[in-house]
């Protein structure tokens, strides 16, 4: 299996972290890849020879490893998400809390409970039950297949709104 976590680019996700470790330990011939975000300690990573780890991998490199992971494991940013459901590739979020100082606000909450609405996509607030998950393949998420026509029908839509909205202004 090829897993690849991502934090974003703008901080470091501790608790991500902890996810990426316990799942290399328990899966060691795994492949796995993590995009740590700025700031984050990578040395806990190099006892795992599974685990390619670094604050941020060039934009051709991401996508290698977007294009051939089995399922993405992401904090609730709308470029991952996007780019997932764009791509209908199986993926797992895990906001960020503003209350465990990992973001300003909960817009990342927000954002996944929004998501959830329209697609199949597991949000997850803990790390145990997603390091859980991410350890069962038989149960990741399915039905993403008609993501990537459901998104160019609603891009379409939002820009004949928007379009319509800035005649009016």
């Amino acid at each position: 299996m090829k897993v690849m976590f991502t934090a974003g680019t703008q901080f470091a996700f501790p608790r991500m972290a902890e996810v990426v470790q316990g799942v290399a330990r328990l899966q060691p011939e795994w492949a796995l890849v993590f995009q740590a975000g700025p700031g984050a300690t990578l040395e806990t990573f190099t006892e795992f020879s599974n685990v390619q780890a670094a604050e941020l991998f060039t934009a051709d490199r991401f996508q290698e490893f977007f294009d051939a992971a089995d399922l993405v494991v992401t904090h609730a940013g709308m470029g991952n998400i996007i780019a997932c459901l764009e791509h209908g590739k199986p993926c797992m979020l895990l906001p960020r809390q503003a209350r465990l100082g990992e973001h300003r606000n909960d817009h990342q909450i927000d954002t996944a409970r929004a998501i959830t609405q329209r697609y199949p996509v597991p949000v997850f607030n803990d790390t145990a039950s997603l390091a859980a998950a991410v350890l069962a393949p038989a149960n990741w998420p399915v039905g993403l297949k008609d993501a990537p026509s459901q998104m160019v029908t609603a891009r379409a839509e939002f820009t004949k709104g928007l379009n319509q909205l800035l005649q009016v202004l």
